[in-house]
């Protein structure tokens, strides 16, 4: 048994609490409570309580991971045409709806469960108060911290360059509420630089509420009232009744295997995953050299076929249940993996979103919790008091009706969010997760290739160029040789060279491995660093 404990995050004020949290002799469910609620104050556009997501939870010695679904669900006041007038096609090919409703605003929200899933992870295997676990953050929020680069990054946008016309301007998502003003600029309506001192103290009043009502108070009770309160004033889709009604699922895990390790991810971004892997089982990678053109050929072309693949998908698990069992097939890969040879590959384009976090946590006693939370890319709504953003997975939907995944009520987004497990020896390996979107299910397929095929260290595995591909331009860091983007070329793909050497738009993985002795901890470099802090 590994004798240290470690939380990975990009946000190291997060990862040190969950530390802190194991040396008071807290489990890994109880560190990824209380480091992911610190993430919601340092990391406020990448997640929040009014959020989603999704984690995968082991319990030492069970064998059986599980799955928390907590991914958010359409509200009962939506309509499948909901937006079908306005929908328009932009000039990069992407359907948009005019004036962004589905992106800004109170009908872009779905039902928030974050502090749904959270409940859900601390009661299958927390030992420590839920209190405990909620406090250091909102006492992080009440004093203050330095407003951190990776925020004010958002605000400049950097890494979705280039921006197309069917995402709304950032200055119109800052400023679509009062309440979002307010709390992002100072009083001369500068926005916040880095460096300047930021507090929060209606978010920190919030989690004080949430510490002593338990996470039950979110979805029923005074602050309920509120929340609902607003969301009808403005004509959410999200109804009271939405909220109470509010659950974490937990189901099993979706299992594979690649070069003799069982594989445990979430549905659906974990099919994708699992028949990725599976396209690559059938080659020697380590004979072509990592980084080469002929493996990065392989590697692309594996991507293009899989996410041609997944198309059908609606996002509603049930109705996907059969089409996900083909998708992780070793068969489906073999009749895929044909495909290569013959160049008949997918032209689809690829998603760019920057949004979303992740945090991988494993305890001394076998425990482990990978999770991703997002406000995907956040609505700019701030209820008035309460100091949070909601999300916008609304955007995710296709607002025109009759397409799989189509606007109903109570539909899951179709999301990539897949935090995943590999197992050795039936113990687990490697937990590892990421944001990015699309790239989610790349960047982990292509780590866990490092880790398996190249015999990679954590830190190498999570930090050499990586590229994205989903069946249009192949994305490359600009660390990536040019002789290999030539050489990608002429195999048929069509580079694009990003300007970013660390591109956060291919991931930003949370890897924690198991050594013989302790565990270790590799948190990847594409976002202002990160940090494993182990306990």
């Amino acid at each position: 048994m590994p004798a240290n404990g470690v939380v990975v995050a990009p946000q190291p004020l997060a990862a040190e609490v969950g530390a802190d949290i194991l040396r008071s002799g807290g489990t890994a469910h109880d560190a990824a409570v209380a480091a992911a609620l610190v993430q919601t104050v340092v990391d406020p556009f990448m997640c929040g309580i009014g959020g989603i997501g999704v984690a995968q939870v082991y319990e030492a010695g069970t064998g059986d991971p599980a799955i928390i679904d907590f991914y958010g669900r359409v509200g009962s006041r939506a309509r499948p045409d909901q937006w079908a007038k306005a929908a328009r096609r932009s000039a990069e090919g992407k359907t948009y709806v005019k004036d962004f409703p589905n992106h800004l605003g109170y009908q872009s929200i779905l039902v928030p469960a974050t502090v749904a899933g959270l409940a859900a992870i601390h009661a299958r295997g927390g030992r420590l108060p839920w209190r405990e676990l909620v406090l250091p953050a909102a006492r992080i929020a009440r004093a203050g911290f330095p407003f951190y680069a990776y925020i004010t990054d958002y605000f400049l946008d950097t890494h979705q360059y280039p921006r197309g016309e069917h995402v709304p301007p950032f200055d119109q998502f800052i400023r679509a509420a009062p309440a979002m003003v307010a709390l992002w600029h100072h009083p001369d309506g500068s926005l916040y630089r880095v460096g300047d001192h930021f507090a929060n103290p209606d978010y920190a009043d919030t989690l004080d509420h949430l510490a002593q009502a338990g996470p039950d108070a979110f979805y029923r009770g005074a602050l309920a009232e509120r929340i609902a309160a607003d969301l009808v004033a403005n004509e959410a889709l999200v109804t009271a009744a939405d909220l109470a009604n509010c659950r974490a699922i937990t189901r099993p895990a979706l299992r594979g295997s690649y070069r003799g390790h069982a594989i445990a991810t979430a549905s659906p971004g974990g099919a994708t995953i699992l028949q990725t892997l599976n396209i690559l089982e059938g080659y020697d990678l380590a004979a072509l050299g990592h980084g080469s053109a002929e493996h990065l050929h392989l590697v692309a072309s594996a991507m293009r076929l899989a996410f041609g693949d997944r198309a059908g998908l609606s996002g509603e698990l049930a109705q996907d249940e059969a089409a996900i069992a083909t998708l992780a097939s070793k068969e489906r890969a073999a009749e895929l993996r044909a495909r290569i040879a013959a160049a008949d590959l997918p032209t689809t384009e690829a998603r760019e979103s920057p949004g979303t976090t992740h945090l991988t946590v494993a305890d001394r006693h076998g425990n482990v919790v990978a999770m991703t939370h997002t406000l995907a890319l956040g609505s700019g709504v701030v209820t008035p008091g309460l100091g949070f953003m909601y999300n916008n997975g609304m955007h995710s939907f296709d607002p025109l009706p009759g397409k799989p995944h189509s606007i109903a009520p109570g539909k899951a987004r179709l999301s990539a969010m897949s935090p995943t497990l590999v197992f050795r020896d039936g113990q687990p390996y490697a937990a590892l997760g990421s944001p990015g979107s699309n790239a989610i299910v790349n960047a982990v397929a292509q780590v866990i290739s490092n880790l398996l095929d190249f015999d990679l260290d954590p830190a190498a595995a999570v930090s050499v160029p990586r590229i994205h591909c989903e069946g249009g331009a192949t994305l490359l860091e600009s660390r990536t040789p040019r002789a290999v983007a030539t050489a990608l070329a002429a195999l048929g793909h069509q580079p694009r060279p990003r300007p970013f050497a660390y591109d956060s738009l291919q991931g930003r993985i949370q890897l924690v491995v198991a050594g013989e002795a302790d565990w270790r901890g590799a948190s990847d470099p594409r976002r202002d660093g990160g940090v494993a802090a182990y306990a």
